[in-house]
């Protein structure tokens, strides 16, 4: 549904001619309740009211009144002065019982015969009108509210099925929006293929130059230069970023060199340059210089970084275009994606193109179609076919396949060390750090891309301290969940990790389901990028070809692959194997690694521990639940009805029985660790006078 028509809508329309009467989400509900009175009251269910009993009522009051007047009085001057008295204590005796009859006069007055009735007629009508539901949520920009109590900023657009809209923003459901043009996103930098580097905490010296401290271990990083000429370090054993400030590259045969032949358009010039960037290892910093030796000063965008370009991995991919969809191939290249353009009416079709410029593009993601030939299909082919052309041709193809894949692989890495970093300190009792791991979750499966409004309504809401709605983080999960499982090799499928990608899609929000679904991504792509190191090493000679993959991988490899590497390399002139060998050797490490990893006990325990834990519930589990009673206020609050109306909201998981929601809700303890917590917003006219009051809760105990 277009952006545009879903605004359009009012929220609350009157008849005009009765203005009391609801006709938008209150239709039909004052018809169904006076057609119900009239019914109820054919039916004789109220005794006929008998007259008010004056004389009973005052009767009290009456006589002592006149049983105060024949009362003496001490002390009375005269006959009239006595008889002013015995008025006056006569009143004084009977007011009580005079106020006492005027209140029963006046609640007869007031009461109402059909009270029963009509609160048999409501409810009655509120059960027969049908439960409004959700129809579908839009992604918008905008003002949410008016007046001073109006917010800017990413939020959703909820369309019901008796088309009716709210508006919601950080968890808060608006009925007034205004859209607006989304702002200019920043453009970050983005950083090329990683190299793997060591690096050391460096040495400390006073500012006289007296050492206080050794340099730290070496240790393994990525070392990556991005294209606004800086560089970074990401761990690899060890997690999280370094800065050249305290860390070093541990070089000491002198082997690292960054110098690079490079073009780039500086700030506010149409220019493109040729430039030479050269990483300063003393500093720790790029020196870019022009070709007649001028130093670049200014900000600059590297347009062109030398690099020959690599064979990227390419993958099955499904793609949905204004509502059709297409199986297609599709590769990733940095930040970009590009696919074989599926549309029969396109001028690029059969060509890769960037999404970017699709138009009317509602979403792609990796399929489990393979429309193109694995490394299995083309090794196959070669053990199959005596034609020499053709067995050279697909050996070439498995080759670069699998280079591709392991090339792919090291980038996507280093994103899941970073992701695992943050999930792992994310406590899972406070909403605050799980909700930034659920985040960077997203942002690893490349929601913050594909779903780029959806992802910033989500990040604005939490941003603001507040959950979304359970059916808005329901549609993320599930696209999450469906990226993640595309990541992996088809024969991880085959194992114990199966029963994960058929787990409710939920698993995500859980700490636990998030760093295990990363962890078999990493172990996935780890086994790739072994293969490509394998077969690159075998054939090439490189990085001490046969020698170090033997010591690096002999032991994974059996002593019988071992022997036959060492045979080959024995007998061709240059100690290396051919492609066909060394892709061979690769595919069959991929596959034992891959089988090895699946079935491994550490994996079944993390999975089956994943599987115990609980996912959010839906629409029909909270019906389900039924009514619940909010404490000591007396309030019966349905559980389904508050669902549809988005007062309960997913707020993540206890530890050790204790939960923390925000600065309001402190410390809250005797919950169970394997059931989600929500928050649930209630109110009533007759308590806290009407304000909305809210409650941590957890149900399934």
């Amino acid at each position: 549904m277009a952006v545009k028509n879903v605004l359009d809508r009012e929220l609350f329309k009157t008849d005009a001619t009765n203005p009391a009467r609801g006709t938008g989400i209150t239709s039909g509900l004052v018809d169904d309740f006076e057609n119900n009175l009239n019914t109820l009251r054919q039916l004789n269910l109220v005794p006929e009211r008998k007259p008010f009993d004056a004389f009973g009522t005052y009767a009290p009051a009456l006589m002592t009144f006149f049983g105060a007047l024949g009362q003496p009085v001490q002390g009375a001057a005269g006959p009239v002065s006595a008889a002013t008295q015995q008025i006056g204590q006569a009143a004084i005796a009977s007011a009580p019982l005079f106020g006492q009859a005027a209140q029963a006069k006046a609640a007869f007055d007031a009461a109402d015969p059909e009270a029963g009735l009509k609160q048999m007629a409501l409810e009655m009508a509120l059960k027969e009108k049908p439960g409004v539901k959700l129809k579908s949520f839009e992604p918008v920009y905008g003002k949410f509210g008016t007046g001073d109590g109006a917010v800017e900023g990413y939020g959703f657009a909820k369309v019901y099925d008796n088309g009716t809209i709210t508006y919601e923003y950080a968890g808060k459901n608006y009925t007034a929006f205004a859209g607006l043009a989304e702002p200019e996103p920043a453009k970050d930098e983005v950083f090329f293929t990683p190299q793997k580097v060591r690096i050391r905490k460096k040495a400390q010296f006073t500012p006289d130059g007296l050492q206080v401290s050794e340099p730290g271990d070496a240790f393994d990083v990525f070392f990556q230069a991005g294209n606004q000429g800086s560089f970074k370090l990401t761990g690899l054993d060890k997690k999280g970023n370094f800065s050249f400030d305290e860390y070093e590259i541990y070089d000491p045969e002198n082997n690292f060199q960054f110098v690079k032949n490079i073009k780039i358009q500086r700030k506010g010039s149409d220019t493109i340059e040729d430039a030479q960037q050269v990483f300063d290892k003393i500093r720790g910093a790029s020196i870019v210089t022009l070709t007649d030796g001028t130093r670049v000063q200014d900000q600059f965008t590297i347009v062109d970084d030398g690099e020959k370009k690599e064979v990227y991995a390419q993958k099955p991919y499904k793609i949905i275009i204004d509502g059709k969809e297409f199986d297609t191939t599709g590769r990733q290249e940095g930040d970009q994606t590009f696919v074989v353009d599926p549309r029969p009416d396109s001028d690029t079709q059969g060509q890769f193109i960037n999404t970017s410029e699709i138009d009317n593009l509602e979403t792609f993601f990796e399929s489990k179609t393979a429309n193109f030939r694995s490394v299995e299909e083309e090794l196959a082919i070669v053990k199959e076919t005596e034609e020499i052309k053709k067995a050279a041709k697909s050996t070439n193809e498995a080759y670069d396949t699998i280079i591709a894949n392991g090339k792919a692989a090291d980038t996507a890495i280093a994103n899941y060390d970073a992701a695992l970093q943050v999930i792992d300190t994310a406590t899972t009792g406070s909403f605050a750090p799980q909700r930034n791991a659920l985040l960077k979750f997203f942002e690893t499966f490349g929601l913050d891309e594909t779903l780029p409004t959806m992802y910033k309504g989500l990040e604005a809401a939490f941003n603001n301290g507040k959950t979304v709605s359970t059916e808005i983080l329901d549609a993320l999960s599930m696209q999450a969940f469906i990226t993640n499982a595309q990541q992996y090799d088809d024969r991880l499928n085959q194992t114990e990790v199966n029963k994960i990608l058929q787990a409710d899609f939920n698993v995500v929000l859980t700490k636990e389901g998030s760093r295990l679904l990363i962890e078999i991504n990493r172990a996935n792509d780890q086994i790739a990028s072994d293969g490509a190191k394998i077969a690159r090493r075998l054939e090439t000679g490189l990085f001490g070809g046969v020698d170090s993959i033997i010591e690096q991988f002999g032991d994974k490899l059996g002593e019988e692959v071992v022997a036959e590497i060492r045979k080959a390399a024995n007998t061709s002139k240059d100690g290396t194997l051919s492609k066909l060998e060394a892709v061979t050797i690769a595919d069959e490490y991929v596959s034992k690694q891959l089988n090895e990893f699946g079935n491994s006990e550490a994996i079944k325990q993390k999975i089956d521990e994943v599987l115990k834990i609980d996912t959010p519930g839906g629409r029909n589990y909270f019906y389900g639940l039924g009514n619940k009673q909010m404490g000591q206020t007396g309030i019966s609050i349905n559980l389904g009805e508050a669902y549809d109306a988005g007062n309960i909201q997913f707020a993540g998981y206890s530890k050790n029985g204790v939960f923390e929601y925000d600065d309001k809700q402190t410390q809250t303890t005797g919950f169970d660790d394997n059931f989600p917590m929500y928050v649930l917003f209630f109110s009533d006219p007759n308590y806290m006078n009407g304000e909305t009051q809210r409650v941590i809760m957890q149900f399934g105990q």
